[in-house]
């Protein structure tokens, strides 16, 4: 992750953008369409942005930034160099957010006070996935990407960022609570063009992002049964709680991760897809208490076989 993060890292001067006399009183802004010259995505801002270069490490690219009397609106287009085509998106998404938190914003979080520094906070809210400005076909079936709110001293907003393989799309609204910033204007208007694709999605190494194997197309001779086709199903014996990832608690996550499973016929979890999952950590160790879970096998006509199981594991912060 470390190594990860190093490689995706950007110029920390973006923290300008968040402070208040990087807001200037400019009143009724003109809204317009900006396509920068070599860039591969188009937005609509609030006025004409004041364009800077960024080139740290492996990564470099430009940043665009327009402010109004409430509120600043940023994106950023980067490149990295050490971009490889095999990683895992989950993982890249989660080291992006890293990245933003305890790099780009720690600066300004160490300028609070300890009571509004205890209060920052930069929360997930959801994950994305952006349609290019070209129709989508089956191996560019869209940008993955985040959304997370921010609170950072009196300033709050909210930051959506996109990964195409070698590209990391950032985007930041932020401004004072209460005023009318236009975000979403901003934001749904952002594109990219055809020359940006979308990464190919790599299995984790636990198998948690595979597409998961129907009954029917299970090798193993011996068949995958249903619940409602067994005389007596799975029984549970102990099924061992998921750990809560300080990543996650870091970024505030809460919600279910759903998982699909074999309880086999000798006793192992197995042919685990996911369902739905949650950042940061949370569908791996979901992943991994389902793998120690110890059960009965289900049995049919008296014979042990193997049942199709769906697990649900709750996490919430207290």
């Amino acid at each position: 992750m470390l190594k990860l993060l190093a490689t995706i890292a950007f110029s920390l001067c973006f923290l300008t953008v968040i402070t208040p006399r990087a807001i200037p009183q400019a009143q009724n802004p003109g809204w317009i369409e900006v396509s920068p010259a070599g860039e591969s995505f188009q937005v609509s801002m609030p006025n004409q942005p004041r364009a800077e270069s960024e080139s740290v490490g492996a990564v470099s690219g430009k940043r665009y930034t327009t402010t109004t009397g409430v509120a600043s609106n940023t994106i950023s287009t980067l490149t990295n160099a050490n971009y490889q085509s095999d990683q895992d998106n989950d993982l890249y998404l989660d080291a992006t957010a890293e990245l933003l938190w305890e790099g780009l914003l720690k600066s300004a979080r160490e300028q609070l006070d300890d009571q509004a520094r205890r209060l920052a906070s930069m929360t997930y809210v959801r994950e994305l996935l952006m349609e290019t400005l070209t129709p989508s076909t089956a191996a560019n079936a869209g940008l993955p990407g985040r959304e997370y709110t921010l609170t950072v001293g009196d300033m709050t907003g909210t930051t959506k960022f996109f990964v195409a393989r070698d590209h990391l799309y950032l985007m930041l609204v932020v401004g004072r609570p209460g005023e009318d910033w236009a975000r979403e204007r901003f934001f749904a208007s952002f594109r990219t063009s055809s020359s940006s694709t979308a990464p190919s999605t790599k299995p984790s190494a636990n198998g948690s992002y595979g597409s998961g194997t129907r009954a029917s197309e299970v090798e193993d001779p011996d068949r995958i049964f249903s619940g409602k086709e067994v005389t007596a199903k799975a029984r549970v014996l102990e099924k061992p709680e998921p750990a809560y990832t300080e990543g996650a608690r870091k970024f505030g996550i809460q919600g279910n991760v759903v998982l699909r499973c074999v309880f086999s016929k000798n006793g192992e979890v197995t042919n685990l897809r996911v369902i739905k999952k949650l950042p940061h950590g949370l569908t791996q160790t979901a992943i991994s208490a389902a793998r120690r879970i110890r059960f009965t096998p289900a049995t049919k006509d008296g014979q042990p076989v193997s049942m199709w199981m769906e697990l649900q594991y709750n996490f919430n912060l207290y």
